[in-house]
Protein backbone atom coordinates (compact mmCIF):
# COMPACT_ATOMS: atom_id res chain seq x y z
CA UNK A 1 0.00 0.00 0.00
CA UNK A 2 1.19 3.58 -0.32
CA UNK A 3 2.15 5.68 2.51
CA UNK A 4 1.35 9.18 3.32
CA UNK A 5 3.10 11.63 6.02
CA UNK A 6 1.40 14.62 6.79
CA UNK A 7 3.04 17.61 8.55
CA UNK A 8 -0.08 18.78 11.05
CA UNK A 9 0.50 22.69 12.22
CA UNK A 10 -1.50 24.08 14.84
CA UNK A 11 -1.12 27.63 15.89
CA UNK A 12 -3.40 28.91 19.05
CA UNK A 13 -2.26 31.39 21.43
CA UNK A 14 0.79 31.99 19.46
CA UNK A 15 2.45 28.84 20.40
CA UNK A 16 2.82 26.51 17.25
CA UNK A 17 2.47 22.83 17.44
CA UNK A 18 3.95 20.45 14.63
CA UNK A 19 3.02 16.52 14.95
CA UNK A 20 3.45 13.84 12.32
CA UNK A 21 0.83 11.21 10.93
CA UNK A 22 1.06 8.65 8.88
CA UNK A 23 -1.30 5.78 7.96
CA UNK A 24 -1.23 2.44 9.68
CA UNK A 25 -1.82 -1.08 8.10
CA UNK A 26 -5.82 0.16 6.67
CA UNK A 27 -5.28 2.36 3.73
CA UNK A 28 -8.20 5.10 4.26
CA UNK A 29 -9.78 7.58 1.49
CA UNK A 30 -8.52 10.93 1.18
CA UNK A 31 -11.09 13.84 1.14
CA UNK A 32 -9.93 16.65 -0.15
CA UNK A 33 -11.11 19.81 1.52
CA UNK A 34 -13.74 22.55 0.33
CA UNK A 35 -11.93 25.35 -1.24
CA UNK A 36 -12.72 28.73 0.55
CA UNK A 37 -14.91 30.57 -1.33
CA UNK A 38 -13.87 33.37 -3.60
CA UNK A 39 -15.17 36.83 -2.25
CA UNK A 40 -13.78 38.61 -4.72
CA UNK A 41 -15.61 36.69 -7.46
CA UNK A 42 -19.50 37.97 -8.55
CA UNK A 43 -21.58 34.89 -7.02
CA UNK A 44 -21.70 32.00 -9.43
CA UNK A 45 -25.71 32.35 -9.45
CA UNK A 46 -26.33 36.21 -9.77
CA UNK A 47 -27.52 37.58 -12.33
CA UNK A 48 -28.17 41.03 -11.98
CA UNK A 49 -26.17 43.88 -14.14
CA UNK A 50 -23.79 44.48 -11.81
CA UNK A 51 -22.59 40.91 -11.44
CA UNK A 52 -22.78 40.05 -15.12
CA UNK A 53 -20.85 43.27 -15.74
CA UNK A 54 -18.02 41.65 -12.80
CA UNK A 55 -18.58 37.94 -14.43
CA UNK A 56 -17.41 39.46 -18.39
CA UNK A 57 -15.34 41.67 -16.51
CA UNK A 58 -12.89 39.07 -15.23
CA UNK A 59 -13.46 36.30 -18.29
CA UNK A 60 -12.29 39.29 -20.68
CA UNK A 61 -9.47 40.87 -18.41
CA UNK A 62 -8.62 38.07 -15.90
CA UNK A 63 -8.75 40.77 -12.79
CA UNK A 64 -12.07 40.85 -10.95
CA UNK A 65 -14.15 43.93 -10.74
CA UNK A 66 -15.47 45.59 -7.28
CA UNK A 67 -17.94 48.36 -6.77
CA UNK A 68 -17.86 48.08 -2.79
CA UNK A 69 -15.28 47.29 -0.03
CA UNK A 70 -17.61 45.15 1.51
CA UNK A 71 -16.40 41.73 0.08
CA UNK A 72 -19.23 39.81 2.29
CA UNK A 73 -21.63 40.85 5.46
CA UNK A 74 -22.44 36.84 6.32
CA UNK A 75 -24.93 35.61 8.82
CA UNK A 76 -22.89 33.06 10.96
CA UNK A 77 -25.36 32.06 13.47
CA UNK A 78 -27.73 33.56 16.36
CA UNK A 79 -26.78 34.74 19.59
CA UNK A 80 -29.24 33.78 22.43
CA UNK A 81 -31.19 36.83 22.79
CA UNK A 82 -32.04 35.67 19.02
CA UNK A 83 -29.80 38.55 17.59
CA UNK A 84 -28.33 37.87 14.27
CA UNK A 85 -24.28 37.46 14.11
CA UNK A 86 -22.53 38.44 11.01
CA UNK A 87 -19.42 38.13 10.08
CA UNK A 88 -17.76 41.03 7.90
CA UNK A 89 -14.60 41.17 5.46
CA UNK A 90 -13.39 44.22 3.30
CA UNK A 91 -10.95 45.28 1.40
CA UNK A 92 -7.92 46.69 3.03
CA UNK A 93 -6.36 48.30 0.18
CA UNK A 94 -3.10 49.45 1.77
CA UNK A 95 -2.87 46.44 4.03
CA UNK A 96 0.65 44.52 3.83
CA UNK A 97 1.40 41.81 6.15
CA UNK A 98 4.01 42.68 9.47
CA UNK A 99 3.63 46.12 8.81
CA UNK A 100 1.77 48.82 10.87
CA UNK A 101 -0.72 51.09 9.12
CA UNK A 102 -0.71 54.64 9.05
CA UNK A 103 -3.68 55.48 7.00
CA UNK A 104 -7.04 54.37 6.49
CA UNK A 105 -9.15 55.25 3.46
CA UNK A 106 -13.04 55.96 2.65
CA UNK A 107 -14.65 55.36 0.05
CA UNK A 108 -17.94 57.18 -1.70
CA UNK A 109 -19.86 54.45 -3.91
CA UNK A 110 -21.12 54.75 -7.58
CA UNK A 111 -24.77 53.47 -7.40
CA UNK A 112 -25.98 53.81 -11.09
CA UNK A 113 -25.19 50.83 -13.63
CA UNK A 114 -24.37 53.29 -16.38
CA UNK A 115 -21.85 55.00 -14.34
CA UNK A 116 -20.04 51.83 -13.53
CA UNK A 117 -20.10 50.36 -16.69
CA UNK A 118 -18.85 53.69 -18.13
CA UNK A 119 -16.19 53.16 -15.17
CA UNK A 120 -15.35 49.30 -16.29
CA UNK A 121 -15.14 50.60 -20.05
CA UNK A 122 -12.64 53.17 -18.58
CA UNK A 123 -10.36 50.85 -17.06
CA UNK A 124 -10.30 48.23 -20.07
CA UNK A 125 -9.94 50.95 -22.95
CA UNK A 126 -7.44 52.89 -21.27
CA UNK A 127 -5.94 51.03 -18.83
CA UNK A 128 -5.24 47.40 -19.34
CA UNK A 129 -4.26 47.66 -22.95
CA UNK A 130 -1.05 49.07 -21.32
CA UNK A 131 -0.85 46.70 -18.64
CA UNK A 132 0.73 42.52 -18.83
CA UNK A 133 -0.65 40.23 -16.51
CA UNK A 134 1.57 40.98 -14.25
CA UNK A 135 1.11 44.67 -14.16
CA UNK A 136 -2.29 43.93 -13.49
CA UNK A 137 -3.53 44.29 -10.23
CA UNK A 138 -5.69 41.06 -8.60
CA UNK A 139 -8.60 43.32 -8.65
CA UNK A 140 -9.98 47.05 -9.34
CA UNK A 141 -11.79 48.86 -6.43
CA UNK A 142 -14.16 51.62 -8.49
CA UNK A 143 -15.67 53.80 -6.56
CA UNK A 144 -16.38 58.02 -7.35
CA UNK A 145 -14.22 59.57 -4.52
CA UNK A 146 -11.32 57.72 -1.67
CA UNK A 147 -10.62 60.02 1.29
CA UNK A 148 -7.54 59.55 3.04
CA UNK A 149 -7.09 59.55 6.60
CA UNK A 150 -3.71 59.89 8.77
CA UNK A 151 -3.86 57.65 11.61
CA UNK A 152 -2.47 57.99 15.21
CA UNK A 153 -2.78 56.56 18.68
CA UNK A 154 -6.02 55.12 17.43
CA UNK A 155 -7.30 58.35 16.29
CA UNK A 156 -8.15 59.76 12.36
CA UNK A 157 -7.57 62.63 11.06
CA UNK A 158 -8.15 63.91 6.93
CA UNK A 159 -5.08 63.88 5.14
CA UNK A 160 -6.59 64.37 1.47
CA UNK A 161 -8.54 63.07 -2.08
CA UNK A 162 -7.31 60.95 -3.57
CA UNK A 163 -7.14 60.04 -7.00
CA UNK A 164 -6.15 56.04 -6.24
CA UNK A 165 -4.44 53.72 -3.93
CA UNK A 166 -2.38 50.74 -4.71
CA UNK A 167 -2.33 47.50 -2.66
CA UNK A 168 -1.45 44.02 -2.65
CA UNK A 169 -5.22 42.72 -3.28
CA UNK A 170 -6.92 45.66 -4.88
CA UNK A 171 -6.14 48.98 -6.71
CA UNK A 172 -8.85 51.75 -5.72
CA UNK A 173 -9.52 54.50 -7.98
CA UNK A 174 -11.75 57.45 -7.64
CA UNK A 175 -13.36 57.87 -10.68
CA UNK A 176 -16.04 60.11 -10.61
CA UNK A 177 -14.10 62.96 -12.04
CA UNK A 178 -13.77 61.09 -15.23
CA UNK A 179 -17.59 61.54 -16.19
CA UNK A 180 -17.34 65.68 -16.68
CA UNK A 181 -13.38 64.85 -18.51
CA UNK A 182 -12.56 66.02 -21.91
CA UNK A 183 -10.73 63.10 -24.32
CA UNK A 184 -7.86 65.07 -23.42
CA UNK A 185 -7.64 65.02 -19.41
CA UNK A 186 -9.22 61.55 -19.93
CA UNK A 187 -5.92 60.33 -21.70
CA UNK A 188 -4.02 62.32 -19.44
CA UNK A 189 -5.48 60.88 -16.19
CA UNK A 190 -5.08 57.45 -17.53
CA UNK A 191 -1.63 58.14 -17.97
CA UNK A 192 -1.53 59.54 -14.65
CA UNK A 193 -2.92 56.30 -13.06
CA UNK A 194 -1.05 53.78 -15.37
CA UNK A 195 2.09 55.58 -13.82
CA UNK A 196 1.19 54.72 -10.66
CA UNK A 197 0.19 51.42 -10.84
CA UNK A 198 3.46 50.59 -12.78
CA UNK A 199 5.95 52.62 -10.21
CA UNK A 200 4.19 50.58 -6.83
CA UNK A 201 4.32 47.01 -8.99
CA UNK A 202 8.14 48.15 -10.20
CA UNK A 203 9.18 48.74 -6.55
CA UNK A 204 7.82 45.53 -5.29
CA UNK A 205 10.39 43.63 -7.44
CA UNK A 206 13.14 41.28 -6.29
CA UNK A 207 16.55 43.18 -5.83
CA UNK A 208 18.35 41.50 -8.40
CA UNK A 209 15.34 42.59 -10.98
CA UNK A 210 16.36 46.52 -9.72
CA UNK A 211 20.01 45.93 -9.13
CA UNK A 212 21.02 47.18 -12.33
CA UNK A 213 18.94 50.88 -11.65
CA UNK A 214 19.82 50.95 -8.03
CA UNK A 215 23.76 50.17 -8.23
CA UNK A 216 23.85 53.88 -9.83
CA UNK A 217 23.02 55.98 -6.25
CA UNK A 218 23.70 52.70 -4.23
CA UNK A 219 25.68 54.85 -1.83
CA UNK A 220 23.57 57.70 -1.52
CA UNK A 221 19.68 56.63 -0.04
CA UNK A 222 18.79 58.16 2.48
CA UNK A 223 22.24 59.76 3.06
CA UNK A 224 22.69 63.78 3.64
CA UNK A 225 24.75 66.36 1.26
CA UNK A 226 27.01 68.47 2.96
CA UNK A 227 25.34 71.53 1.46
CA UNK A 228 21.32 72.36 3.36
CA UNK A 229 19.63 74.08 1.06
CA UNK A 230 16.58 76.69 1.75
CA UNK A 231 14.16 75.42 -0.57
CA UNK A 232 12.65 73.74 -3.11
CA UNK A 233 13.85 74.71 -5.96
CA UNK A 234 17.61 74.36 -4.89
CA UNK A 235 16.94 71.09 -2.98
CA UNK A 236 15.84 70.02 -6.10
CA UNK A 237 18.67 70.78 -8.29
CA UNK A 238 20.97 69.28 -5.54
CA UNK A 239 19.02 66.16 -5.84
CA UNK A 240 19.60 66.36 -9.52
CA UNK A 241 23.35 66.78 -9.65
CA UNK A 242 23.30 63.46 -7.65
CA UNK A 243 21.50 61.57 -10.23
CA UNK A 244 17.81 62.19 -8.54
CA UNK A 245 15.01 63.69 -10.11
CA UNK A 246 12.62 63.95 -6.33
CA UNK A 247 13.18 65.00 -3.08
CA UNK A 248 13.40 62.67 0.15
CA UNK A 249 9.97 63.13 2.08
CA UNK A 250 9.63 62.62 5.77
CA UNK A 251 5.77 62.56 6.74
CA UNK A 252 4.66 63.97 3.86
CA UNK A 253 7.23 67.26 3.70
CA UNK A 254 10.28 67.49 1.57
CA UNK A 255 13.45 66.70 4.31
CA UNK A 256 16.21 68.89 2.70
CA UNK A 257 19.56 67.52 1.79
CA UNK A 258 18.77 64.44 2.44
CA UNK A 259 18.58 61.98 -0.91
CA UNK A 260 15.59 59.81 -1.85
CA UNK A 261 15.07 56.34 -0.38
CA UNK A 262 15.20 53.42 -2.94
CA UNK A 263 11.80 53.08 -3.31
CA UNK A 264 10.96 56.51 -3.54
CA UNK A 265 13.85 57.06 -6.82
CA UNK A 266 12.23 53.63 -8.01
CA UNK A 267 9.15 55.41 -8.21
CA UNK A 268 10.31 58.96 -9.85
CA UNK A 269 11.78 57.15 -12.53
CA UNK A 270 8.96 53.93 -12.77
CA UNK A 271 6.27 57.38 -13.27
CA UNK A 272 9.09 59.13 -15.41
CA UNK A 273 9.04 55.72 -18.04
CA UNK A 274 5.67 55.89 -18.05
CA UNK A 275 4.56 59.50 -18.45
CA UNK A 276 7.02 61.32 -20.41
CA UNK A 277 9.24 59.95 -23.69
CA UNK A 278 12.63 60.22 -24.75
CA UNK A 279 13.13 63.00 -26.38
CA UNK A 280 11.31 65.06 -23.04
CA UNK A 281 13.60 63.16 -20.85
CA UNK A 282 16.98 64.37 -22.76
CA UNK A 283 15.70 67.81 -23.46
CA UNK A 284 14.83 68.46 -19.09
CA UNK A 285 17.61 66.66 -17.88
CA UNK A 286 21.23 67.21 -18.35
CA UNK A 287 22.79 64.55 -16.08
CA UNK A 288 24.43 61.71 -17.66
CA UNK A 289 23.55 59.15 -14.68
CA UNK A 290 19.95 60.69 -14.99
CA UNK A 291 19.82 59.46 -18.41
CA UNK A 292 21.53 56.15 -17.78
CA UNK A 293 19.05 55.79 -15.08
CA UNK A 294 16.02 56.17 -17.08
CA UNK A 295 16.93 53.92 -19.94
CA UNK A 296 17.52 51.11 -17.46
CA UNK A 297 14.28 51.96 -15.80
CA UNK A 298 12.36 51.67 -19.45
CA UNK A 299 13.73 48.36 -19.94
CA UNK A 300 13.16 46.61 -16.81
CA UNK A 301 9.37 48.07 -17.28
CA UNK A 302 9.00 46.51 -20.98
CA UNK A 303 10.58 43.20 -19.23
CA UNK A 304 7.70 43.69 -17.06
CA UNK A 305 5.65 43.35 -19.66
CA UNK A 306 4.35 47.20 -19.91
CA UNK A 307 2.86 48.53 -23.47
CA UNK A 308 3.98 52.04 -24.59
Amino acid sequence: MKKYKTLGILVYGGFISLSLFSCGDKEDNITPEVPEKNYFAADINANDEESLLRKEFYKTNGCYLLFNDTLRHDSIGVKPNGETIYQTETVDVPYIMSSQAYFAYKYTYIKDIEKKRAAANFIEKNILPHLSAQLRPYSWLLVNSITKYAINDNSYSYDSEQGSVVGNRATAIGIQDIFDMDESDTQQFAKDLSATIVADKVSSQEASILEPFTKFCDNLYETSSETTPWDDESNLKLMQESGFIGPHYLSGFILYSYYPNKVEDIKDFAKLVVEKDDQYVKDTYNNEIILEKYMVMKKIILSLGYKF
